[in-house]
């Protein structure tokens, strides 16, 4: 027997984890949302494992570890879209040992084959999830588990007839106007899908000269931009500029790489992760939004603690 039936709104990699979660544990679990992959916020993430943009950080390492360990677990199956990577981090100045340092594989620092400007680098095995491949196994696996979906767009949380046991609320950047919520607001991101032949990833992840090279298995993905506050879906030539030089800056013959697409995305920003449980007089809600520019770095360790709130625990 079901310990009783979640409604989990919203389709994006916080909400399917968090749903596949509640089957795993017992409950009955149905999924609204106006949009499901590939047209999700999710879809368009490059997408890596890294804490970036996010907080509070005694959490979100947390969080970020319960992560790291199942996505490496999903690197051993077939058709997950998770690959264990080996990655570089670029640093201008000597930096301290991140809190990380433990979470990752193989941790080194290096000073050998920088690029120009870099001084050190920080040397890891890292998850890159191709998040069009990743979001549908997410998908195909929580309707093995028997999970509803239906397509419906949310206009307040207080319209919800009392059918649910318990409601999670997933709307990332939604949550905002949803909730008058006024810590939420968008980090806009913008990335480049480039023909390369690369197997590793680097990163320079300093907001002001933020630089990512992810190699997937039919692409490359080049980022990018961290712009808080813009709602702008456009796509911008100066940004595209931009991201292309500081990657080529790292790998020259990017410079010269056949674009395939850019692609724009707001990540769903908030001065920290809100998850916890509010109790409403119709229905307990527990909130499970704001992680940045980690929604996927986050998204295990997060769905686990929802099963401990929708417990009781």
């Amino acid at each position: 027997m079901a310990k009783g039936h979640c409604l989990v709104v919203g389709a994006g990699v916080s909400g399917l984890s968090s749903g596949i979660r509640l089957l795993e544990d017992g409950w009955d679990v149905t999924i609204w949302s106006s949009n499901f992959s590939p047209n999700t916020t999710s879809d368009i993430a490059a997408a890596l494992w890294y804490p970036f943009l996010s907080a509070p950080v005694e959490k979100t390492d947390v969080w970020g570890s319960n992560t790291y360990n199942v996505l490496k677990e999903l690197a051993r199956q077939k058709d997950t879209g998770v690959s264990m990577t080996q990655t570089y981090e670029y640093f201008r100045s000597s930096q301290p040992d991140p809190s990380w340092k433990a979470v990752v594989d193989n941790f080194e620092r290096t000073k050998e084959n920088l690029p120009s400007e870099y001084v050190e680098a920080f040397s890891f095995v890292a998850p890159i999830i191709e998040m069009p491949i990743y979001l549908e196994w997410l998908m195909r696996e929580y309707g093995l588990l028997g999970g509803k979906l239906e397509k419906k767009t949310l206009s307040s949380f207080d319209v919800i007839k009392p059918l649910f046991d318990i409601i999670i609320n997933c709307t990332g950047l939604n949550s905002g106007e949803l909730l008058d919520d006024k810590e939420v607001y968008p980090v806009r991101g913008q990335i480049i899908r480039v023909k390369a032949s690369l197997t590793e990833m680097y990163l320079d992840q300093r907001i002001e000269t933020l630089a990512y090279i992810v190699p997937r298995s039919k692409d490359v993905v080049l980022g990018g931009v961290a712009q808080q506050g813009s709602w702008s879906l456009k796509q911008n030539t100066e940004d595209h500029d931009f991201i292309l030089n500081k990657c080529a800056s790292i790998i020259p013959e990017l410079k010269d790489a056949e674009i395939i697409e850019d692609l724009v995305g707001l990540r769903p920003g908030r001065t920290e992760v809100r998850l916890e449980k509010e109790e409403r007089d119709s229905v307990d809600l527990i909130h499970n939004y704001g992680h940045g520019g980690s929604g996927v770095t986050l998204s295990w360790g997060c769905a686990d603690e929802v099963v401990e709130l929708a417990n009781g625990r």
